[in-house]
């Protein structure tokens, strides 16, 4: 069980009751935080991982599919992470059922931010797709990862050594061309 955190901002399009008593999150990355940001008139959702501020980026529309789209979304930039299938297939089991909860971090909503900013930067020179983005999102050194890329840290929660960098960038991968297909 993992809690998936929304702003106020989030949870009022999402139609749902943010849930009170939760338990602790069973997954190695822990709970998500998520919030709706506008890039032009399209309206996104950045999820954000509270123990590795590893990011997922999805089009808020239709939010009622909101947390089906995100489950299915995140084994992908796992993949892009080289974690293994038997661990992501572990963490996807961990997380089910997501309960609906209110932030709680102030932390992990700067991260939020701070990717908010990032993509604006990203998106002012030059036409990127969701996926771009969060691959260059997880090369991102991070504060709260003692200044290590994104990705390095969710390797280390699944016990695996450090690899990310510009050598990662490698055009048209599998997984790139599944997702981009369902969104």
């Amino acid at each position: 069980m993992t809690a998936f955190r929304c702003t106020a901002k989030l949870l009022k399009p999402l139609k749902v009751a943010a849930e009170t008593d939760i338990p602790a999150p069973e997954n190695r990355l822990g709970d998500w935080t998520a919030n709706v940001v506008r890039h032009g008139r399209k309206p996104f959702v950045i999820a954000v991982a509270e123990h590795s501020r590893l990011a997922l980026l999805l089009p808020a529309a239709p939010y009622a599919t909101l947390l089906e789209r995100f489950l299915e979304g995140l084994p992908y930039l796992l993949r892009y992470l080289y974690v293994p299938e038997t661990q992501i297939e572990a963490e996807m089991a961990a997380m089910t059922p997501l309960h609906v909860a209110r932030t709680n971090s102030r932390s992990v909503l700067a991260s939020i931010n701070q990717y908010n900013f990032m993509i604006s930067c990203y998106l002012e020179g030059e036409s990127w797709t969701t996926v771009d983005l969060m691959k260059r999102m997880a090369e991102e050194i991070s504060k709260p990862n003692d200044y290590q890329p994104v990705g390095d840290a969710v390797r280390a929660r699944f016990g695996l050594e450090p690899m990310i960098g510009p050598a990662m960038r490698v055009e048209a991968e599998p997984w790139r061309l599944e997702y981009e297909r369902r969104s």
